[in-house]
């Protein structure tokens, strides 16, 4: 296991609320986390609320990989509860995001919770040849490319591409993302190509995308998510360089807020300290906080001071729960704890507490609308 997992994957069972949630949530999008990490969770969800502050577990379980426990205990789960139940969504979610390797292995146990013709699609992928799989991406990505944003048809791309890397068919001198020669999906999968192999000779190709300030979320988001799973001393190195450069520094910085390396850290520190941007200045505050960095610890008091951007994110949670963390016993800690309560008590008088349900295969929602679940959130940040 990855030594930061290691360290953050015991507070998942946390009696405080906060820290449960923000542990969780600090391994989101790293790459690090494996299917035993995902039962650690399962035991969070099962335990139950330890406060009225308490978050639903289950909605953050949603980016961990199935192992074959897993699925197995995700399947009797779905067997026994009833159609009403709220988890069951999320459960049947997990299934169909899991591996092409278990999904044919528990073909029959997922048959009646899966769309039986997408799953037909999934389990014969292994048995197509090279060029049928080829055929198949070049498929999806015309598809895409004629039609509106459709999540299936997205991610049966990633399985083909996932299942041609499996078959050694990406080479590393082929994946060139190239702005000028690559249009529409083409460029979008591609990217995910070169994370997928881990090539590090793209880390500056793909660097470069973010300069392109009329780019879509959808390829800035799968730039972010390839420069993580590569992850090198490099990617930070050249991320830093265009860190701070115009709108796109909601990916920039995300990349350096998941690679959990103490180069990454340190960039964020002399980025903290160059930017005078105050959303900026919030949002590497949080991800430094997520790096559980003590250095930062005054900066980031300081900012509470001054002011930052409140509409981004409660910042005294991120500090609170680095400093528990981190085992610092900062006297301002009963104060920010106070603080924390008070704004999530004023959220759950103001409104019920809401569960969001993951949105179901078929239902058209675009990426950057409000999410269906009714958390305010864009969809593409929420249940997608």
């Amino acid at each position: 296991m990855n030594r930061f997992v290691e360290r953050v994957e015991p507070y998942f069972l946390s009696e405080d609320p906060f820290v449960q949630r923000y542990a969780i949530e600090m391994l989101e999008g790293s790459y690090l986390v494996d299917g035993e990490t995902f039962l650690t969770g399962l035991k969070a969800h099962d335990r139950g609320q330890v406060s009225k502050y308490s978050s639903p577990v289950l909605p953050y379980l949603m980016y961990m990989p199935l192992n074959d426990e897993g699925m197995k205990e995700v399947l009797k789960r779905l067997k026994s509860l009833s159609k009403k139940d709220t988890d069951i969504l999320f459960y049947i979610q997990l299934v169909a995001s899991a591996d092409t390797e278990l999904l044919i292995k528990y073909r029959n146990e997922v048959k009646p919770f899966l769309d039986e013709g997408q799953l037909k699609k999934i389990v014969k992928l292994p048995d197509l040849k090279d060029e049928e799989l080829f055929m198949e991406l070049a498929g999806m990505m015309h598809h895409l490319d004629q039609n509106d944003y459709d999540q299936v048809y997205f991610d049966q791309g990633k399985r083909i591409v996932h299942e041609l890397v499996k078959k050694g068919e990406i080479k590393s001198w082929e994946v060139q993302v190239d702005q000028e020669e690559l249009v529409g999906y083409e460029i979008v999968y591609t990217v995910y190509m070169a994370g997928e192999i881990r090539e590090e000779s793209l880390i500056p190709q793909l660097v470069n995308l973010f300069k392109n300030e009329e780019a879509e979320d959808l390829l800035l988001e799968e730039v972010a998510n390839a420069l993580v799973k590569i992850g090198t001393e490099q990617v930070v190195q050249e991320v830093e360089k265009v860190a701070l450069y115009g709108n796109t520094y909601f990916y920039t910085l995300d990349v350096l807020g998941r690679i959990k390396t103490k180069e990454a850290e340190q960039a964020l520190l002399r980025l903290f300290n160059q930017t005078n941007d105050l959303t900026a200045k919030t949002l590497i505050a949080d991800y430094l906080c997520q790096h559980l960095s003590t250095e930062a610890i005054p900066k980031i008091e300081a900012l509470l001071e001054e002011g930052y951007d409140e509409n981004m994110l409660c910042l005294e949670e991120s500090l609170y729960v680095n400093c528990v963390m981190n085992g610092v016993d900062h006297p301002k800690l009963p104060q920010w704890r106070s603080l924390i309560e008070e704004v999530e008590k004023h959220s759950l008088d103001e409104e019920p507490l809401l569960v969001p349900l993951p949105v179901q295969t078929g239902d058209k929602v675009g990426r950057n609308d409000p999410c269906p679940c009714g958390s305010d959130k864009k969809y593409k940040k929420c249940c997608l």
